[in-house]
């Protein structure tokens, strides 16, 4: 079997593109009637053709999204498609629209180009999703110059095909803090390939984390900063991170928390293995001691919980046990010296404490995971719980089956709170998942044809959290799909498992943004020739993930490493979290 995480990693590269962004000329594309044809391989340049004298309005138009491929990058020869005053006032990086299809421009003095299936994504490389239906035909006002036609009103976008768009471009993530600075939030953004990263992924970050995070996450990175220039990396891998902008001098905590987001996004450039950060050309430094600081610094922020337990935990012969390859020993707290009838549990980060749900799905009971201690009652008098999450925060998040659908609330220092989720609260929900920075709320809501993944984000305003609306991230295109199990990949990935037939099963993984470039779309991660029922994973790095099967035969989804399965007679296996 080929293992997720390396099918992923090799999508990601398939995606990955140049620095360079523009409309290729692919396909049933018609785009103008006589266009120079170019590769797909972004290894090849490409050198589009200047306005022609002569040329209509709508030929015009067709060549300028041409032009927009040019490979190595440039906009130089688009911007002749356009008049004097449009040259200086377009801004093509503030939004990329990608589509599979696209109409042959119509019209003279204002010319229409219709985009067919279209996304886009804002000026940071967020997936903003599809294109609102009143903004997929595209107007161009057009002039003449020198008895000329050019574009005087040209859409402030790059406009490219979904081919273009997967072969140049990869996916990576700007790092936030959560609301209380506990954690950094990873944000998945798109990034053109080539180029320089640290650059690009710099310009982005500054750009801060948008009004729809508000509450959610928060950038220490004063607003009114700005790279100045690029971010040249030397060749001893020392970033150089010069910020120009009016901003008062920072405290040294507000100087650490900008450091640990620069460290966290940068360090996903390979050639940077340190930073060197000033603001108006005064160094920046991080606990007192030093103007450049390590890429790996601020690790004690890690989204998954710094330092938290990697074995696995299970129940046997309802007892609950630690396990370490083939051996499974029980757990010294009081659900391991008994049997608690538990039908799911849940260990926090750092393993000390468990959260079980009795076998009648109606209380969840906390306990120490080693020490003998008599459980407290949570929660009590419930439906149908699912099994409970935990967050870096240490609160236990609970969603209850209710004949009037989802409730979901949260335990945190003595309390349960109800939190209203719009989108899950009151919806048929089969499967939930909180992430362990605590700002995503991933569900399956089971649908009258088909089930449907979706995400809220968890934002807390004062002293109170609420969801905001669930926005689906993830639909098969099947007539009829039921899935049967999802998990943590990684912080900003998902893993999916539904039945093929009685004997098969298909695993795959999605981005939490919703996006469809991650991977090569209708290509299955791994195919299991089993009934599949529940997914064992987890978001931190170098964990083996399970595919369980109703006859609890667990199933290695990471034939390279070849670990050794768990023992025999486990139910429930898992991770912490």
């Amino acid at each position: 079997m080929t293992h997720p995480r390396l099918l992923m990693i090799l999508a990601l590269c398939l995606t990955m593109c140049s620095a360079c962004v523009g409309l290729p000329d692919s396909g049933d594309v018609q785009v103008g009637d006589d266009r120079p044809t170019s590769s797909q391989d972004s290894g090849f340049p490409y050198d589009p053709r200047p306005p022609q004298a002569g040329e209509e309005a709508t030929e015009i138009v067709g060549h300028f999204l041409d032009a927009m491929m040019a490979n190595p990058t440039t906009t130089s020869v688009a911007k002749q498609f356009l008049s004097e005053e449009a040259r200086e006032s377009w801004h093509p990086d503030r939004q990329l629209i990608t589509y599979d299809g696209i109409l042959t421009p119509t019209g003279n003095e204002e010319v229409s180009v219709t985009v067919l299936n279209a996304h886009h994504l804002d000026g940071r490389g967020v997936w903003q999703g599809t294109l609102p239906a009143d903004q997929r035909t595209l107007k161009f006002a057009m002039t003449v110059e020198n008895g000329e036609w050019r574009i005087e009103d040209p859409p402030d976008a790059m406009i490219v095909s979904d081919e273009f768009f997967a072969a140049r471009y990869r996916q990576a993530s700007l790092y936030f803090l959560d609301p209380t600075a506990r954690v950094v939030v990873p944000e998945p953004v798109f990034v053109p390939r080539g180029g320089q990263l640290s650059a690009v992924l710099m310009r982005s970050l500054l750009l801060g984390p948008g009004r729809r995070l508000q509450g959610v996450t928060r950038s220490y990175i004063p607003d009114d900063l700005s790279l100045d220039l690029t971010a040249p990396v030397s060749a001893d891998g020392v970033a150089e991170v010069s910020l120009r902008g009016e901003t008062a001098p920072l405290d040294a905590e507000s100087a650490e928390l900008m450091s640990v987001q620069i460290a966290w996004t940068l360090r996903q450039d390979p050639s940077v293995r340190r930073i060197r950060l000033t603001i108006n050309e005064t160094p920046v430094t991080v606990s007192g001691t030093s103007s450049d600081f390590d890429v790996d610094m601020g690790e004690e922020y890690n989204p998954v919980g710094d330092g938290s337990w990697q074995g696995l935990f299970a129940l046997r012969d309802g007892r609950m046990v630690s396990s370490v390859g083939a051996s499974a020993t029980r757990v010294s707290g009081p659900f391991g010296a008994h049997d608690y009838d538990l039908a799911t549990f849940a260990v926090d980060l750092d393993a000390s404490r468990v959260a079980g749900v009795t076998g009648d799905r109606s209380s969840v009971v906390l306990a120490s995971v080693d020490k003998d201690e008599q459980p407290v009652a949570l929660d009590s008098g419930r439906t149908d719980l699912l099994k409970p999450a935990w967050d870096v925060a240490g609160r236990l998040w609970m969603l209850d089956r209710t004949p009037q659908g989802a409730v979901i609330r949260y335990w945190w220092k003595g309390r349960v709170r109800e939190v209203t989720v719009p989108g899950v609260s009151g919806k048929a929900v089969s499967r939930f998942l909180v992430s362990r920075d605590g700002t995503r709320l991933v569900a399956v809501v089971r649908g009258a044809r088909r089930d449907v993944v979706v995400q809220s984000r968890l934002a807390l305003i004062g002293s109170r959290l609420r969801g905001t609306r669930a926005e689906v991230i993830h639909v098969d295109d099947g007539e009829k799909v039921r899935i049967a199990d999802i998990a943590w990949f990684s912080p900003t990935a998902v893993a999916l498992v539904r039945p093929i037939t009685d004997e098969l099963s298909q695993v795959t993984t999605f981005s939490v943004d919703g996006s469809r470039f991650v991977q090569p779309l209708e290509v299955p991660i791994e195919l299991v020739r089993d009934d599949i029922v529940a997914l064992v994973s987890s978001p931190a790095e170098n964990l083996v993930t399970w595919a369980v099967a109703a006859s609890g035969e667990p199933h290695d989804l990471s034939a390279e490493s070849d670990p050794t399965p768990p023992g025999e007679g486990l139910k429930e296996l898992t991770y912490v979290g």
